[in-house]
C-alpha cells in the first residue's frame, strides 16, 4: 500500500510546484490601463504606469490577466513583457516525460501572438526586404476581375463599408 501511496504524494508535489512556477511576472512596457474584464471598452480599475511589475494569473486571447499590487484585472498583452524565469527553471512536463499532458498538446511552451512580441529596438536596426518572399505574395494575388468572378460563384454580394475613423488619425 506505501508504494501506491509514494507516488502519488510526489506527483501531487510536483504537479503543486508546476502551478507555482506557471504564475509569471511581466513588466508594464508602456503606460496603459487594468480593465475589469478583457474588452477595450470595460470599466478602468486603475492606470498602470511603465515599468510597473505584475503577476501573471492567466491569458485570454490578446488579453492577460494579472494581479497589481492588490487589484486583479487585465492589461493587453502587447502591453506586457514577460519575465518567464520560473517557467524555464522547472517543468514537470520536460522532467517526467514529454507524454504526460495529453491535453495540452506541444509542451513548447510558446504561444503564437500577434505584432512583434519579443523584437528590441536593435532587431528592427538590420531588417532588410525579402524580394523572394515579396514576389511570391504577388504571384498569388489575382486580378479584381477575378475575385469578382470567384466571389459570384459563391453567392457572394457587394457590399459598401463606411470608413471607420481610428483614433489619431488626421
Amino acid at each position: 500500500m506505501k508504494y501506491f501511496i509514494t507516488p502519488i504524494l510526489i506527483a501531487g508535489s510536483l504537479l503543486t510546484l508546476q502551478n507555482a512556477a506557471a504564475q509569471s511576472q511581466a513588466t508594464v512596457v508602456r503606460s496603459t490601463e487594468l480593465k475589469a474584464k478583457p474588452f477595450s471598452d470595460s470599466e478602468t480599475l486603475k492606470a498602470l504606469k511603465e515599468s510597473d511589475k505584475l503577476s501573471v494569473l492567466s491569458r485570454k486571447a490578446s488579453w492577460t490577466e494579472v494581479k497589481a499590487q492588490d487589484v486583479s484585472g487585465w492589461v493587453k498583452m502587447l502591453s506586457l513583457r514577460f519575465d518567464d524565469q520560473g517557467t524555464k527553471s522547472f517543468n514537470v512536463a520536460e522532467t517526467l516525460g514529454s507524454g504526460i499532458n495529453l491535453q495540452k498538446g506541444t509542451n513548447s511552451g510558446s504561444t503564437t501572438t500577434t505584432a512583434v512580441k519579443g523584437w528590441d529596438k536593435n532587431d528592427f536596426k538590420n531588417l532588410s526586404p525579402n524580394s523572394e518572399r515579396l514576389q511570391k505574395m504577388q504571384a498569388l494575388s489575382v486580378s479584381k476581375a477575378d475575385a469578382k468572378a470567384f466571389a459570384n460563384q459563391g453567392n457572394l454580394n457587394d457590399q459598401e463599408q463606411a470608413y471607420v475613423k481610428a483614433e489619431g488619425d488626421r
